[in-house]
């Protein structure tokens, strides 16, 4: 099985990008050819340019919670990721549901057929900085945990 995992978020905009961050670490820890890893702070159909190919698919990023849920580590089935949302200024903007609805239909035969999302909870995503709050930090090591789980993977 051809897998993917996403990081996506902004690294430059503190909690935005704990996928990234952690997208950086599983390519330090997996050596697997069936598993390709990359980080981006690309979203909408940008995204399809690279998901297309791959049996399943493993995303990471930040989600917009109470702040009682900050940290807390979500995740999220092909059956709970959302519905699509079509009112982007620009079709590159479509939220992840719409941007997985439309590769389906254009792209059946090459679209993921397993979509996983780990969504960790935070409220602050537009502030300039690289850190990462305390909250969400703490997050990281049980998010490796979890993503190395999902695929498999013994370190």
């Amino acid at each position: 099985m051809k897998t993917l995992i996403m990081g996506i978020g902004n690294s430059l905009l503190g909690d935005d990008g704990i996928g990234v961050h952690i997208a950086r670490r599983l390519s330090r820890l997996v050596k697997d050819e069936s598993v390709d890893i990359v980080d981006t702070n690309m979203g909408g159909l940008n995204l399809l340019d690279f998901i297309l190919g791959y049996d399943k698919l493993v995303i990471i990023d930040a989600i917009i919670t109470d702040q009682d849920q900050v940290g807390e580590i979500n995740r999220l089935g092909q059956e709970k990721i959302g519905e699509p949302v079509y009112t982007a200024t620009s079709p590159h903007h479509f939220n992840l549901p719409a941007t997985i609805e439309i590769g389906r239909r254009l792209f059946p035969d090459e679209m993921p057929k397993e979509v996983v999302i780990y969504a960790v909870g935070t409220q602050d995503v537009a502030q300039i900085t690289e850190e990462i709050t305390d909250e969400v930090k703490k997050a990281i090591p049980d998010v490796l945990s979890l993503v190395l789980a999902e695929i498999n993977h013994k370190i």
